[in-house]
Formats: structure tokens, C-alpha cells, sequence
């Protein structure tokens, strides 16, 4: 069992209440071999919900409590504890099942892999729950 990104697995949950479906990861959920998951909707976000980029920092800098670093919306609100719960919840249901591996949506400022928002510019980096998941020993893998 492994863990996706809901966007991935056709669910409507990207902030602007598209998803970037993949067949074979819709696949997988059909068949019981992954588990599709939004962390910042865990997290209390509704969708659609304001596009969020990183200030000063990225999801491991979050993770951290790093001074200056948060997840602000394009309406200016902070919502680095919605992304944080999302990201503990996530974290959560992974121990839960003994995930080892997640299949993550790169670019998001939850399950960015290798890119994210920062300061308003796509930049290298990486999400909260990717930083959390990785912390935690569960492989990553990123799609688009």
C-alpha cells in the first residue's frame, strides 16, 4: 500500500478545484494499492482555497519552526498551521498503514517534491508533508 497525492488520482482537490489525474495512479486506487490523500485538506483547507507559497523558506524550514518562514496565501493569510495539521495527519495515517512509499504531486506546498513556491517564484525545494514523510524514513516520488 502506498500513499498519492489526491490531485494525482483524479480527485478535484487542488486549490483551484482541478486535479492532474494520472490513469495509472487512478489505477492503483482503484484496485486497493494506494491510499489518495490531500494533506491540506486534512488540514482544514477548503477547496477551492487561495494559491500558497512559502515565505523565506520551504516545508523543511516549516517543519523546523524556523523564524520568518511561512505559508501565506495570495489573500495574505498565513496558513502554515493548516499545512502543518494536514502534514501530521498525513504522517499519521501512513503509521497507521505501515506506508513505506508515497507518489506525491511535485510543486504543491504540501507534496512538492523537488520544486515549490517561494516568495512567488518556483524554486527548488521541497513540501511540508514530503519533508515530514522523508524525515520519517518513506520514500518519495514526484509527478507533475
Amino acid at each position: 500500500m502506498i500513499i498519492v497525492s489526491a490531485c494525482l488520482a483524479g480527485f478535484n482537490t487542488r486549490y483551484d478545484r482541478t486535479n492532474c489525474g494520472h490513469p495509472e495512479i487512478m489505477e492503483m486506487v482503484v484496485s486497493g494499492k494506494a491510499i489518495p490523500l490531500c494533506p491540506e485538506q486534512l488540514g482544514g483547507l477548503p477547496t477551492p482555497r487561495p494559491a500558497i507559497s512559502f515565505v523565506n523558506g520551504d516545508g523543511n524550514e516549516l517543519i523546523k519552526g524556523a523564524g520568518g518562514v511561512s505559508a501565506v496565501g495570495v489573500d495574505g493569510i498565513d496558513y502554515s498551521q493548516n499545512l502543518l495539521n494536514g502534514t501530521n495527519e498525513v504522517l499519521r495515517i501512513a503509521k497507521m498503514f505501515n506506508i513505506k512509499k508515497a507518489i506525491l504531486k511535485d510543486g504543491s506546498p504540501s507534496c512538492g517534491v523537488f520544486k515549490v513556491w517561494v516568495n512567488g517564484e518556483k524554486v527548488e525545494g521541497c513540501g511540508v508533508t514530503t519533508a515530514l514523510l522523508k524525515k520519517n524514513g518513506i520514500m518519495i516520488e514526484a509527478l507533475e
